[in-house]
């Protein structure tokens, strides 16, 4: 039995693969943000924070919802 055999889930099992999100590209334009407006723009520090915890937030509440829909067994 080669590796590739062994290292395969038992047949029926599913395998769940999360799809893409766009929380980690809004934390790092809010961190970018957040950063600029250190150098002077105060405003764009603000809304940098805000979009940071925005997407932290919805990034926290997905993972919650979907770790919820896992099987019990899991």
């Amino acid at each position: 039995m080669s590796d590739l055999e062994q290292s395969a889930p038992p047949a029926g099992e599913k395998i769940r693969i999360p799809g893409g999100s766009l929380q980690p590209v809004l934390i790092a334009v809010g961190l970018s943000l957040l950063l600029i407006g250190l150098l002077g723009m105060w405003p764009l520090s603000v809304f940098g924070v805000v979009l940071m915890v925005a997407a932290i937030y919805g990034w926290v509440r997905g993972s919650v919802r979907e770790y919820r829909e896992l099987p019990s067994d899991h």
